[in-house]
């Protein structure tokens, strides 16, 4: 076995172990135990890297090229190995300070169910606290239910009580539409009534008319009787038989004349 194998299994031991108390670093509970893990993995830490150099000597010795690119790159994953593993360990030992968001109040309701433990199942000390987590779930899951059925109830009565203002509006749309069909009746029933009484007016005015003719015409003939019994002459009596004749003619074109006249515009 060459000086390069001897170096290397040498820095491996020393490896393993110091992998050993990382992980225990890592595993520990609080800040102290992980720092005191952290103490006794620092001698091993300086000793790999110390190990690692004599490793790196014994590759430079090597006279073949080929032999000494490849116990380089093997000198490199070992230095990147103890390079994690310090990374990791101070990342233990000086977490990162993260701004944290506020918590969700799912996440707030999460913790108060849970109590000590975790949705995971994880943290728990004993059964009981176990069984403490579960009813508080399934009392938030009863009243969760309870929420729900509550506002059902008043969605279904709110949609009741808008059928039954939907109802209310149509039924007054049904009262405001016979309304107007009687409207329209009391309409043309109007226009019929004003339509007779105009008939009925024109009539009268005929009436009136004819009923004035008649009296003009009993009031000439009074007159022309008693103006003809004064006249003695017979060459007077036949003028004035002549007036007669005249003035009943002209009597009788105008009534007739004004009766045409109505009778057209009746």
């Amino acid at each position: 076995m060459d000086g390069f194998s001897m170096a290397r299994d040498d820095l491996e031991a020393t490896l393993g172990e110091l992998q050993k108390v990382v992980r225990k670093v890592i595993e520990a509970d609080g800040i102290p135990e992980k720092k005191k893990h952290e103490m006794t993995a620092r001698p091993l830490l300086r000793e790999a890297r110390k190990k690692l150099s004599a490793l790196r000597a014994e590759a430079r010795q090597t006279a073949n090229p080929e032999e000494r690119a490849k116990y380089d790159a093997t000198c490199k994953d070992y230095d990147d190995r103890i390079r994690n593993l310090d990374n990791e360990m101070k990342s233990q030992i000086f977490p990162s300070q993260r701004p944290t968001r506020p918590k969700t109040y799912q996440e707030q309701r999460e913790e108060e169910m849970m109590g000590a433990g975790n949705a995971d199942g994880t943290r728990f000390e004993s059964a009981g606290q176990v069984l403490d987590a579960a009813v508080r779930v399934q009392n938030d899951a009863l009243e969760s239910f309870q929420r729900t059925e509550r506002l059902m109830n008043v969605t279904e009565e709110q949609g009741r009580a808008t059928l039954t203002e939907l109802q209310q509006q149509l039924e007054k749309m049904y009262q405001v539409d016979e309304e107007l069909e009687n409207l329209q009746g009391n309409l043309d029933r109007a226009a019929r009534d004003v339509r007779w009484f105009a008939r009925q007016a024109a009539k009268d005015k005929l009436m009136l008319t004819l009923f004035g003719l008649v009296v003009l015409a009993i009031v000439a003939l009074v007159f022309i009787s008693i103006w003809t019994k004064r006249k003695k002459k017979a060459d007077e009596a036949a003028k004035d038989a002549a007036v007669f004749t005249s003035v009943m003619g002209s009597v009788c074109s105008v009534v007739f004349l004004m009766t045409g006249t109505l009778a057209g515009v009746w």
